[in-house]
């Protein structure tokens, strides 16, 4: 009696089931954590603020926490998406030879070469940190003259901590690739959970205890700074910890979190021997090298509204984005980062060849999840824009009082910013595509693409901040357009990476492929366009000065939005 076995189409469905599966559940586990950590962190602001001077808070949450950003994004951010790539390729038919091969070195051509050529680079940020850190702090450290080191007590001190914090990140960075290739999301979710509780609880502490009762604190931004070590020195030891009881158990073969030389068999049998793979770290480069242009474009808001508008707009600009980037960092983070390892796993064998039956199901799906989160986007978006907009002056209002709802105008800057969150959001998944599956020349060729991005994005900020002086709803105008300009960017590769014929009919995928599938039925549209109109009268009529008001105000929203998301 024989056994039938599987056909690889049937374990290609397998494999793809299990990606699904493990990037949902990472996503879950991924905005559980997000969405914990911004609470507490959130909670943390809005007590903080009253023992601490706005000059320590812009210095802690703006300056020094620009000095921490630049020195990760800068020395990881370009080899995390390379060797998440890298540790999907396929282990290529070992060649043997009759030389004998070291015991300290492990052939590129097997399996356990694979996944050493990917161990062995992730060990490189760790070298661009120590220089990117030992620059970045130097620099930081020159800027600041005797007064201001008098004003800002342990001004310097603050700078190195925040720059050992950063360091210390990046030395895990070998176990955090290797946590990531195999799904370990669980481990991120309770170390960076545990970091995050830390961090709080020591910034509070340290705040309260330096405060005096008073809004002057004889600790200053040193506060934010141990604590921000102390997330750091968690996060090195929960991860060494976990791989540690990995190794000792027999999970993982410790040799594998080491780097080893890489030995290559040429045809003729001879051996070549190195350290990294010459084409994985090629597009390392190429990806560090788009980071940093992506790092300008992410941060270009903070150096823009501080050159380009009164130190009024500036706080508007910060109390905004403090409170309309919640959405941000809670969701769309962790969904663009799932994005990018699901797109990268699922597509890693789909090249220009001709596709088999199971590869082309594959890119159908793909292609199929990818459209389903761009409708997602569209709608948490009109939830935004026709909501939210008409009740930021009543969050403001009921968050930090009337002195910022009715003297300013961060009510109609935070309505703008409802209008750009879901631009951010499909910015954020498109680029998350592109980055998971384009190839070297193709993100070269976006590289300087983000050049044009940077021109336009100067540019719009120049004319709506200087020049019709519209101040941070000018900023947020100006991300607007240079968001945009990137999603058409990948919106024409996606189409173009899905409908480029390889021996298959596109006919179904060039149907799921549009534009028009981004959004609901006319009715949803209706029902959301009728929510917004009610909820600005209702804005206009009821009004939201004072408690009576905002509760109508509240209530007349929650009728006017069942009733849009009953239309769906």
């Amino acid at each position: 009696m024989t056994t039938e076995k599987p056909s690889p189409g049937a374990d290609d469905s397998k494999n793809v089931n299990n990606v699904l599966s493990s990037s949902v559940a990472g996503a879950s586990y991924l905005i559980l954590l997000q969405l914990a950590s911004r609470m507490l962190t959130f909670a943390l602001h809005q007590i903080v603020v009253r023992y601490s001077s706005a000059e320590t808070l812009g210095i802690a949450s703006v300056k020094l926490e620009l000095l921490l950003s630049t020195i990760l994004f800068l020395s990881r951010e370009g080899f995390r998406c390379a060797l998440l790539r890298g540790g999907n390729s396929q282990t290529t038919q070992e060649i043997k030879s009759d030389k004998p091969v070291s015991k300290d070195a492990v052939l590129v051509s097997s399996a356990e070469g694979q996944v050493q050529k990917i161990t062995n680079l992730a060990y490189v940020p760790m070298i661009i940190g120590l220089v990117t850190t030992l620059t970045a702090c130097v620099y930081y450290l020159s800027s600041i003259d005797d007064e201001t080191a008098l004003k800002y007590p342990f001004y310097r001190t603050s700078i190195v901590l925040f720059g050992l914090s950063a360091y210390c990140e990046l030395i895990i960075e070998p176990l955090y690739i290797m946590a990531l290739s195999n799904l370990y999301f669980k481990l991120r979710v309770s170390v960076e959970g545990i970091c995050v509780l830390v961090r709080c609880v020591l910034t509070f502490g340290l705040t309260v205890l330096g405060s005096n009762g008073s809004a002057t604190n004889r600790y200053g931004v040193l506060a934010f700074a141990v604590a921000q070590f102390a997330y750091s020195l968690v996060m090195v030891f929960g991860y060494a910890g976990f791989f540690i009881n990995k190794v000792r158990s027999g999970q993982i073969n410790g040799k594998t979190i080491l780097p080893r030389k890489l030995v290559a068999v040429n045809e003729d049998g001879s051996t070549r021997t190195f350290w990294f793979d010459r084409e994985l770290l090629d597009l390392s480069v190429t990806l560090t090298k788009q980071s940093l242009l992506k790092h300008v474009l992410t941060e270009g808001d903070k150096m823009l509204v501080s050159a380009l508008s009164s130190d009024k707009d500036q706080g508007v600009y910060a109390l905004v984005v403090n409170y309309g980037s919640l959405i941000v960092r809670i969701l769309f983070g962790p969904l663009e980062e799932t994005a990018r390892t699901l797109f990268s796993k699922l597509l890693s064998d789909i090249g220009d060849q001709p596709l088999t039956k199971s590869q082309n199901r594959v890119l159908e799906t793909s292609a199929r999840i990818l459209v389903t989160i761009f409708k997602f986007h569209i709608l948490l978006g009109l939830i935004f824009i026709c909501f939210a907009t008409n009740y930021t002056a009543t969050l403001i209002d009921l968050l930090v009082g009337s002195a910022w709802s009715q003297n300013t105008n961060a009510p109609l800057v935070l309505s703008f910013y409802c209008a750009y969150v879901p631009v951010m959001g499909i910015n954020g998944i498109s680029e998350a595509f592109v980055q998971a599956v384009a190839t070297e020349q193709q993100l070269a060729r976006l590289s300087k693409f983000m050049i044009v991005f940077s021109l336009i994005f100067v540019s719009s900020g120049v004319l709506f901040m200087h020049f019709m002086h519209l101040g941070a709803i000018g900023l947020i105008l100006a991300n607007i357009v240079n968001l945009g300009s990137r999603i058409i960017y990948s919106w024409i590769f996606i189409r173009k990476y899905f409908l480029d014929k390889r021996g298959q009919d596109v006919s179904l995928l060039s149907q799921m492929i549009t534009i028009r599938n981004w959004f609901p039925s006319k009715v949803v549209l209706l029902a959301f366009a009728s929510g917004w109109a009610v909820t600005r009268l209702s804005e206009e009529i009821i009004g939201w000065t004072t408690f009576r008001e905002k509760v109508m105000h509240i209530a007349v929203g929650g009728v006017a939005a069942l009733f849009a998301l009953a239309s769906m």
